[in-house]
C-alpha cells in the first residue's frame, strides 16, 4: 500500500467552517491509515481578505479535534516560488506574459479525462479547454502581483509530493485545470510528477431555521463555525464521529458501527465504507446525539 500524503488548505478568512475540518479528517484518516504524511497548509495569499485570528482558530480547531499534522507552512511565505515557476513556464512557451505583468497560462496539452475515485471518470471539454487557454497564473501589478489559487495550490502539491487530494465536489470543476498544470509544470522541472487522486465528496449542507429548505452551510451560518462547538463545550470524538458519517458510510452499516472511534474509522476507511459523492445534511439532533454518547462513556471502539 502506499504511503499517502495529504493536505488540508484553509484560507484564514473566517471561522473554520465543519466542512473543511470533515475534510481535514478525511484527509487525516487516509494519511494515518497508510503510514504517510498529512499536511496543514495556511492558503493566505489573499493579504487583503487574511485574519492572523483566523490563523490562530485553524490551529486550535485541528488542535482541538487531534489532528496532528506532520508538516505545516503557509503560502504567503513562498510567493516567490511561485513566481519562479510561473517564469519558467513562461521560458518554455507554456505561458505569456501580459502588459500588465500578469502571466497567463498557455498549454501545449490537455488531457483528456481525469479520473475521480468518487465522481468516476470525468472528460476535460472543449469549454474547459477554453477556460484554461489564458487563466491567470501570476496577477499583475494592478491586482497585487501574486499567484492565483489553481497555481499557487499546484505547485505546492508538487513540492510536498501530495499524493491524494480529497476535498468538496464544488472543487471538481477545478481538477481539469490543475491536471492541465501538472502536466505544463512537469515539462518545466523536467521528471515525472505523479498526479495525485482526486476524490470529491458531497457538500455538507444546512436546513433553514425558517423555511425548513435545504442549502448549502456558509461561514456566516451559526452551525458551521468549529471555534462556536469548541466553546459550547462539545466533544471532539463526538464531533469526528459526525463529520465522518457526513459523506463516508462503512459498507456493513448496522448498529455495531454507527460509534466509531477514529482508531476505528482509520482502520476501515479506505476498505470498509466509501466516500460519498451526494449532499449530505447536517442533523443537528443527530450531532448532538453523538456528543452527548461520547460524553456519556462511550469510545467507539
Amino acid at each position: 500500500m502506499i504511503k499517502e500524503v495529504t493536505r488540508i488548505a484553509p484560507s484564514p478568512t473566517g471561522d473554520m467552517h465543519i466542512g473543511t475540518a470533515r475534510t481535514a479528517y478525511f484527509n487525516w484518516l487516509i494519511a494515518r491509515a497508510t503510514g504517510g504524511k498529512f499536511i496543514l497548509r495556511i492558503d493566505d495569499t489573499d493579504l487583503a481578505r487574511n485574519d492572523e485570528k483566523c490563523v490562530d482558530v485553524i490551529h486550535q480547531v485541528m488542535q482541538f479535534l487531534g489532528l496532528n499534522h506532520d508538516e505545516t507552512f503557509r503560502q504567503s511565505q513562498r510567493l516567490q516560488r511561485y513566481r519562479d515557476v510561473a517564469e519558467k513556464l513562461v521560458d518554455k512557451g507554456l505561458a505569456v506574459r501580459a502588459t500588465n505583468g500578469a502571466i497567463l497560462f498557455q498549454p501545449n496539452y490537455y488531457p483528456g479525462h481525469f479520473h475521480d475515485t468518487v465522481a468516476g471518470d470525468i472528460a476535460i471539454t472543449d469549454n474547459d479547454k477554453k477556460i484554461i487557454n489564458g487563466m491567470v497564473l501570476f496577477k499583475g501589478e494592478d491586482k497585487g502581483a501574486g499567484p492565483v489559487y489553481h497555481f499557487a495550490s499546484v505547485v505546492d502539491d508538487i513540492d510536498v509530493g501530495v499524493t491524494r487530494v480529497i476535498r468538496g465536489v464544488d472543487h471538481l470543476t477545478n481538477t481539469a485545470k490543475h491536471i492541465t498544470l501538472y502536466h505544463a509544470i512537469e515539462q518545466v522541472v523536467g521528471i515525472g510528477l505523479i498526479i495525485p487522486k482526486f476524490s470529491h465528496i458531497g457538500l455538507i449542507m444546512g436546513r433553514d431555521p425558517e423555511t425548513g429548505k435545504v442549502k448549502k452551510l456558509s461561514k456566516r451560518d451559526g452551525a458551521s463555525s468549529m471555534l462556536k462547538y469548541i466553546e459550547d463545550g462539545w466533544h471532539p470524538d463526538g464531533l469526528l464521529n459526525g463529520m465522518l458519517r457526513l459523506g463516508w458510510g462503512p459498507k456493513v452499516d448496522n448498529k455495531a458501527n454507527t460509534i466509531m472511534s477514529r482508531r476505528r474509522a482509520t482502520n476501515m476507511f479506505i476498505h470498509e465504507g466509501n466516500m460519498k459523492a451526494n449532499p449530505a445534511t447536517l442533523d443537528m439532533a443527530k450531532l448532538k446525539w453523538y456528543d452527548e454518547q461520547y460524553k456519556k462513556g462511550a469510545t467507539g471502539e
